[in-house]
């Protein structure tokens, strides 16, 4: 059967306008929530290389998540033939692979910020580094997501296509009621100047040639409360230019969607019995979305309080080497693998629900291949530069995920629970109407089922602490009410990168034993599982630090906290400038795993402490709100200090 042919008998009319366009056309989809998108670019894909025969090589696929990247590298492998080896990357992971190409030597790459990084590989592109790369000059651009583009990532991409739309095509795909990301532009004028800006900049730029679509079907909600908010797509994406205006009719439809909120069936409390069960005997998939991440944290812990299992999605950003890289590096130590060696190493290993292993060996061809084979040195590098492909890096599924919205971006589930949001404040000058009903419009068409609400009061002892340079950017146990209440801290969210990672476990306080402790992070240690922090001693590690904290799980020590954490730890503790830190919390409690992750290191050092020639390890990373105890025992309020 030829790829046209089973596009027809697989699409809509709609969809397949969008995957017979030419390659080097100019295409806009405005595509709608569960509109089929991800099929759709599939099909492109394999249109652009089977009929319109280019190569793999000549493609290039960005998209705003690692989660959208996965799902989209899954559909190719599931659906496609020839558009199987087609590069799709995240904005962030395809600029660090362009400035690595463009300086191969250069080691503090990864230390910068993303957006750093983004400004970056814009000059680059503007310079024509790019045609100097193994990269190249792409003959067709895909890009998804594009109402997400605000800032340094909408200059990229802008760059990109103003230097190659001449002689190339490209396919955007974008849904402006959808547009939640424009928080990333801290000042409210300019975030509003950002609104549409992308779509405004391709019209003018490409003119009539440029094509637009639109797809308007879903395929994601089967029920009538799941398609609830459908119909307030197209509002949201007619809001007017003008600010005053687009700010009424978004006041007035984030009230519309409340009410359609309201109408839906309150969930219940967590500690409910019944409640319970329901959540931990449905089959399909449950997600429980909440504005900010304050809220997500604070339902997580009301989540593991009642027994159920369940994991925090995690930023975009917080990109992880899954736990059994280690295991492929250090099972041979033959320089390269075949795939037949590959799988037979895997059947050894405890591999994540839903790893397709054949999958995971074609992406990391992508990086570390070598005439064939797996390069395990190229692997070893692509793991501490931070390259590995973004479908290997992203979390997979689970039954039950606590989220904000931003981060559910893209993701679909069978039940959606939504936290309850309040009216839109009056009179603040950070209020964004538009962004606030886009939002809720978003978390209201996740489901593909049941939809349900959830109400709990805002928990006041917890804030968000973003002071300082660079900020901090945590949530925090603290303030309440009374003249002292802002003085007060009771605890502190944990971070993906709060534990020592340049030594392996073990190897440093509070123990000496990393042999051992990397045999008991593989045999003992789980997702989910409760942890502890234990200050050490009482000697500051520097001015600007706390004293070391060691990491305990039932009892015993698997790691130590990381530069990072005891400088945010201070910062936190340091209520005003004058404030002099003189007290540390004894214990940091109500911690959990999130996940064991590979770290590549140091060979020399990883020799050193009798582990292996690879230089690769085992780290435990941190999810949670932790809660301070200063005196062994003490509640919270006994814990607080006043200045």
């Amino acid at each position: 059967m030829t790829v046209t042919s089973d596009v027809r008998l697989t699409l809509t009319a709609e969809q397949q306008a969008v995957v017979t366009q030419p390659w080097d056309g100019w295409t806009l989809v405005t595509a709608g929530a569960g509109a089929g998108k991800t099929t759709t670019l599939t099909y492109r894909l394999e249109h652009l290389t089977a009929v319109e025969e280019l190569e793999a090589s000549e493609i290039l696929v960005l998209s705003f998540s690692r989660s959208a990247v996965r799902e989209l590298r899954e559909r190719v492998d599931r659906l496609a033939v020839t558009a199987r080896r087609v590069r799709a990357y995240t904005f962030d992971s395809w600029a660090l692979s362009l400035l690595l190409q463009q300086d191969p030597g250069r080691e503090d790459l990864t230390s910068l910020s993303f957006d750093k990084r983004i400004k970056m590989a814009t000059e680059a592109i503007e310079a024509g580094l790019i045609e100097q790369t193994e990269i190249g000059r792409p003959a067709h651009v895909v890009i998804d997501e594009v109402q997400d583009l605000v800032g340094v990532r909408r200059e990229l991409v802008e760059a990109l296509l103003d230097r190659f739309g001449g002689d190339s095509g490209f396919t955007v795909v974008g849904d402006a009621a959808q547009a939640i990301y424009g928080f990333q532009v801290s000042d409210t004028r300019e975030r509003a100047a950002e609104t549409n800006r992308f779509f405004d900049w391709l019209r003018s730029s490409f003119g009539v040639e440029l094509v637009e679509l639109r797809l308007t079907d879903n395929f994601r909600a089967v029920t009538s409360e799941a398609r609830l908010a459908l119909p307030y797509g197209r509002r949201l994406q007619d809001l007017p230019r003008e600010q005053s205006d687009a700010d009424a009719k978004a006041t007035a439809i984030h009230y519309e969607l409340r009410a359609l909120l309201e109408r839906v069936i309150d969930f219940g409390s967590f500690d409910d019995g019944f409640v319970r069960d329901s959540l931990l005997d449905y089959a399909g998939t449950t997600a429980i979305l909440c504005r900010d991440n304050g809220q997500a944290l604070l339902l997580s812990k009301e989540l593991g309080d009642n027994g159920v299992d369940h994991r925090i999605q995690r930023s975009a950003r917080d990109r992880l080497a899954p736990e059994w890289l280690a295991d492929i590096l250090v099972a041979t130590s033959a320089a390269a693998i075949a795939e037949d060696r590959f799988l037979e190493i895997m059947t050894t290993l405890t591999t994540p629900d839903g790893l397709d292993v054949t999958r995971a060996w074609r992406s990391m061809l992508r990086v570390a291949g070598a005439r064939g084979q797996l390069d395990l040195s190229s692997l070893h590098r692509a793991i501490a530069e931070d390259r590995l492909p973004d479908e290997l890096t992203c979390q997979f599924a689970h039954r039950i995920t606590v989220s904000t919205i931003h981060r559910a971006k893209g993701l679909e589930f069978d039940r959606v629970l939504v936290l309850t949001p309040g009216a839109l404040p009056d009179g603040r000058a950070d209020n964004d109407p538009p962004a606030e009903a886009r939002l809720l419009y978003v978390a209201l068409t996740r489901a593909r089922h049941d939809l349900y609400r959830i109400s709990r009061d805002r928990d006041w002892m917890v804030r968000k602490f973003a002071h300082g340079y660079p900020p901090m950017e945590r949530w925090y146990r603290g303030g309440g009410r009374g003249p002292q209440a802002r003085w007060k801290r009771y605890g502190m969210e944990a971070a993906g990168l709060d534990i020592n990672r340049e030594v392996p476990a073990g190897a440093d306080e509070p123990t000496s034993d990393p042999v051992g402790t990397q045999r008991y992070l593989t045999d003992c240690v789980r997702s989910g599982d409760a942890v502890e922090l234990r200050r050490l001693h009482d000697l500051p590690m520097s001015a600007i630090e706390t004293p070391q904290y060691g990491l305990f799980h039932e009892g015993r020590p698997i790691g130590s906290t990381s530069e990072r954490f005891r400088q945010d730890l201070w910062r936190l503790l340091k209520v005003s400038r004058d404030w002099k830190v003189e007290r540390w919390p004894l214990r940091i409690t109500e911690l959990r795993i999130d996940a064991l992750e590979t770290v590549a290191g140091s060979p020399a050092v990883a020799k050193r402490f009798g582990l292996n020639d690879r230089g690769v390890w085992l780290a435990p990373r941190l999810c949670g709100l932790g809660r301070f105890e200063w005196h062994g025992g003490s509640s919270e309020l006994e814990g607080g200090f006043d200045a």
